[in-house]
């Protein structure tokens, strides 16, 4: 009766997840869904106009944003993307295949400018850099990446970690900010 009970459960999230593909599809022409993507409920996908989000063959739990700003560029190929994670892209944020996103881990492409003076931080703009994110690499939770950070295929994230510089591929970083702790 429990493998019953559970595999209705299994087709009707399916199905669900079908819908929200197919309503986001309808609302934000900029967005392409490709492959057995799922997106589980309570996600919030944002394509503002201009901006482009590929989803392929990916998994994005429940509670996750995704938001590609006017011009940017999201692309995420069969990964995983954790609960309450942040992807959030001014310019591109590019994620290859096999990669592990823990929960509630910020992905985000840019940062506001700031001078002490007396004009308000809103206004100051922001400082931009893409991110790329190689193949097979693990990020732990409540890590954050921040612009211009490119991740080498194979790395590990120790949970907790800033990343505000590139990693090398093979290797195991933890940390604020994340420094190197073992090469393979």
């Amino acid at each position: 009766m429990y493998r019953l009970y559970r595999k209705i459960f299994e087709i009707k999230d399916k199905v669900f997840s079908k819908i929200r593909i197919f309503h986001l599809s309808l609302k934000y022409p900029g967005l392409k869904i490709q492959g057995d993507t799922t997106i589980e409920r309570n996600c919030k996908i944002v394509c503002v106009d201009g901006g482009i989000l590929t989803l392929k063959d990916t998994h994005i739990s429940e509670g996750t944003y995704i938001i590609a700003a006017q011009n940017a560029m999201i692309q995420i190929s069969n990964s995983f993307i954790g609960r309450n994670c942040l992807l959030s892209a001014n310019k591109e944020i590019i994620i290859k295949n096999d990669c592990l996103i823990a929960e509630m881990v910020v992905v985000r492409d840019h940062n506001h400018n700031y001078t002490l003076s007396d004009e308000l931080t809103s206004s100051q703009g922001n400082d931009i850099g893409s991110i790329y994110i190689e193949n097979n690499v693990w990020i732990g939770t409540k890590s954050t990446v921040l612009k211009g950070v490119t991740i080498g295929k194979n790395a590990v994230v120790g949970a907790h970690s800033l990343v505000n510089s590139n990693l090398e591929s093979n290797s195991v970083n933890v940390g604020v900010p994340a420094k190197n702790i073992k090469q393979g």
